[in-house]
């Protein structure tokens, strides 16, 4: 099957895939096109360049591990991260993650096997291009951002961090950022290298690489601002000041000589402390508007809508790691500590800031999924590397390592991991530990463990133990494509269903769920909360049977995973929706969901929200208010608590208590989610004697969906009653012109305002 050293250049090549490939891969018809095909394809990769590593330390001991302190504390680290994950909340979760994240257990193992691999494999010469390739990488995704400032939608329509903020390749520009940050201290270490070997004269020589060198750092640090991310910029602060600091107590060997003392480096050290202190005393100054990243600095407060959904989701992860210090949640379940301890404050800024499936800070994830035993493990490992990493001959490389990993962790203290900063962050170790053990086996005899012409027999047991090897990981790589397949599916359901293409998008949902893949579930619930939107907001284009069956795949997600109150509270609205299949049925389950979800999540508004509907349905607005009044006194400065008890107000009877509760639901912020609603509003008030309003409103639906019949219809009626009847005949004429008035309930109320504006019925 092979010699060793042809197995070792398919693992070589695949190393360069797994570097060039993870950052730029993803796919454009997927729901979540930069993070599950991204995990995937990286799990595609290093699964095959296991294999090959496989086959090339079976036949030769060189390429086998060796026993390292970075070896010992990244095992320990991923077995107490596996066996947490099994005593944790939802095991399943935690191994796989969900489509939107993509980073569970499974995507962990992944990694520390790729910086197993760079480890074992790794000689100067290889690494040094394979740093190259991944700079060159950097400077390719940079410059795609760059690009995005001037055509944002390049790649694909974005939603994630908006015109003035470019992720690339990764779609987040804080995904972008943390990925660019050890690229800029590797471009540093490289430069740095040449002034150490050259003796000042790399300008001179081999003028193409200091210029590339030269440009990736450029583009690395203008990219890096040019994200506006925060955390990064501070990691770029605190990375910087860690490699000064271990510069100033041993420089580097480099040129000019004065470099190589102490002195330029403590200057350094004291002038930046001094610029950060002056630019923080200086922040709101208009100057500062103008210079990217640093303009967001300007209005930073813990008053700041951006910090305190951040700073709640944090008091949320403390509060969860207090209650279980042991073995924590499991890994990827934050998300039902978060609703646990909810603080209803998040819903004054908006729904997306409560549903927080991650701390935003590493750290503090690490001890709330695997308690005191993963959170010391991860510092620990860190400092290990920190060990091994000062022990090089190599020193530059050791100090530049530990400074760009320095600002990694800072960056983590408000951002949580994803696959770019690790798979850099995993090279980075695999590189270090293998210097480390270079260095350890340099009075070893390694050219005894070559094995250049072993035995048949041996062979024969290498190649079954190659061939099982391979056949182990066919089943992850199947499964990873399979979840490609599905998000597919999922993609085309959503973009059909958005265009009123019900029938093939009904079908491309079921494609999807019926495809395995780990993340089934989440490929269910969104296919049931699409088909229950549609269903209740466009009557006649989902039938009764499509419905049931959306219902039949939430209920499977609720019992799958009971733990989460997402589902429960999801559930809850989808039997809203449907109640009319069964309405005595339906609605005493979605009043038990709710039960169920309030104990999951006591203080979260949008519970009670869906429950005061159920009453509604009921007729029973009194319930209804009493539960609306609840979410007032949880927190007054909602928006949508005081617009649902408004509603609710119109429709028991009380016109006045309705108006002045949506108009100050209004005046706090709140914007309409869809045409229907501005169209219900528009009919309170139009009741009420509100009817210029009304006018306004029902134009505010006919913006939002032109074609609508019945908004036309309540728009003409409201410029009738309020004397404009050129409006009126406008607006009226086109809907008897395109729909069948005679078969309407309400025919003989409207025919004499028709005749009245000599318009045929």
């Amino acid at each position: 099957m092979g010699s060793a050293e042809w197995w070792r250049k398919g693992a070589v090549f695949f190393l360069f895939v797994v570097v060039i490939g993870t950052p730029l891969f993803y796919f454009r018809q997927s729901v979540y096109p930069y993070t599950l095909p991204k995990t995937a394809f990286f799990q595609i990769a290093v699964e095959v360049l296991l294999v090959l590593w496989a086959g090339a330390a079976i036949r030769d001991a060189r390429y086998r591990p060796r026993r390292t302190p970075l070896l010992i504390a990244g095992s320990a680290f991923l077995f107490v991260l596996v066996l947490t994950a099994l005593v944790g909340v939802d095991p399943w979760r935690a191994f796989w993650s969900t489509q939107e994240r993509a980073l569970g257990v499974v995507a962990f193992l992944h990694v520390g096997g790729f910086a197993l691999v760079v480890s074992a494999l790794g000689n100067e010469k290889l690494l040094r291009r394979l740093w190259y390739a991944s700079l060159l990488t950097s400077v390719l995704l940079g410059v795609i951002s760059f690009i995005q400032l001037e055509n944002y939608n390049i790649l694909l329509q974005e939603s994630v961090g908006g015109r003035d903020r470019p992720g690339s390749t990764f779609g987040n520009p804080t995904f972008l950022a943390g990925y660019l940050l050890f690229h800029v201290f590797l471009a540093l270490y490289f430069l740095l290298k040449r002034l150490e070997v050259k003796a000042g004269q790399f300008l001179r020589e081999r003028k193409g690489e200091s210029i590339f060198l030269v440009g990736s750092l450029a583009v690395n640090v203008a990219a890096l601002f040019v994200t506006q991310t925060r955390g990064d910029i501070l990691g770029l602060l605190g990375g910087g000041l860690a490699l000064l600091s271990l510069f100033a107590l041993r420089p580097p060997r480099i040129t000019p000589a004065f470099l190589a003392r102490r002195t330029p480096y403590v200057l350094l050290l004291v002038l930046i402390l001094g610029g950060t202190s002056a630019f923080w005393a200086t922040r709101t100054h208009t100057f500062w508007s103008g210079v990217p990243g640093l303009s967001r600095f300007r209005d930073l407060s813990i008053e700041d809508k951006s910090i305190v959904p951040r700073l709640i989701a944090l008091r949320s992860g403390w509060q969860g790691f207090l209650e279980r210090p042991g073995t924590g949640w499991g890994w990827d379940n934050f998300n039902v500590v978060f609703n646990k301890y909810y603080d209803p404050r998040a819903l004054e800024i908006s729904y997306q800031e409560t549903r927080f499936d991650k701390p935003h800070n590493a750290l503090l994830e690490y001890f709330v999924a695997g308690g005191l035993p993963l959170g010391i493990l991860y510092l620990g490992l860190l400092g290990v590397f920190a060990f091994e990493a000062r022990r090089l001959r190599d020193r530059l490389f050791g100090a530049v390592a530990v400074a760009a990993v320095a600002g990694y962790f800072v960056r983590n203290f408000f951002v949580f991991e994803t696959i770019g900063p690790l798979l850099v962050l995993a090279f980075l170790f695999g590189d270090v530990d293998g210097k480390y053990r270079a260095g350890m086996e340099s009075n070893a005899d390694d050219k005894g463990r070559e094995k250049k012409s072993a035995p048949r027999g041996r062979r024969t047991r290498e190649n079954i133990v190659t061939a099982v090897v391979c056949f182990a990981t066919i089943p992850m790589c199947v499964i990873n494509i399979l979840s490609l397949r599905a998000s597919y599916h999922q993609f085309w359901g959503f973009t059909r269903i958005a265009q009123g293409r019900v029938s093939p998008a009904v079908e491309n949902f079921k494609k999807g769920i019926s495809t395995w893949s780990p993340y089934r579930l989440n490929f269910k619930r969104d296919y049931a909360v699409a088909v229950g939107e549609a269903y209740f907001y466009n009557p006649g284009l989902i039938s009764e049977e499509e419905a049931r069956a959306a219902l039949r795949a939430m209920e499977e997600v609720v019992e799958a995973q009971p733990a989460d109150a997402y589902n429960h509270y999801s559930i809850v609205d989808l039997y809203n929706q449907l109640s009319d299949l069964d309405p005595a049925r339906l609605l005493d389950a979605a009043e038990r969901e709710a039960r169920v979800a309030l104990e999951l999540t006591p203080n979260r508004q949008e519970v009670y929200f869906s429950l005061a509907k159920t009453k509604s349905i009921r007729g029973d607005y009194e319930s209804a208010l009493d539960i609306l009044r609840r979410t007032l006194e949880l927190d007054p400065n909602v928006p949508d608590a005081h617009f649902y008890y408004g509603l609710v107000a119109f429709a028991a009877g009380d016109p006045g208590l309705g108006y002045r509760e949506v108009k100050e639901a209004t005046r706090l912020g709140r914007r309409w989610r869809n045409f229907y609603e501005p169209r219900v509003v528009g009919n309170y008030f139009a009741d009420a004697g509100h009817i210029e309003e009304a006018i306004g409103l029902y134009n505010e639906a006919l913006e939002m969906r032109p074609q609508d019949l019945e908004t036309k219809a309540k728009l003409g009626m409201a410029y009738f009653f309020s004397g404009k009847t050129d409006l009126a005949r406008k607006y009226l004429l086109e809907v008897a012109g395109e729909a069948d008035l005679s078969k309407s309930p309400q025919y003989e109320g409207f025919k004499p305002i028709f005749e009245s504006l000599g318009i045929p019925l």
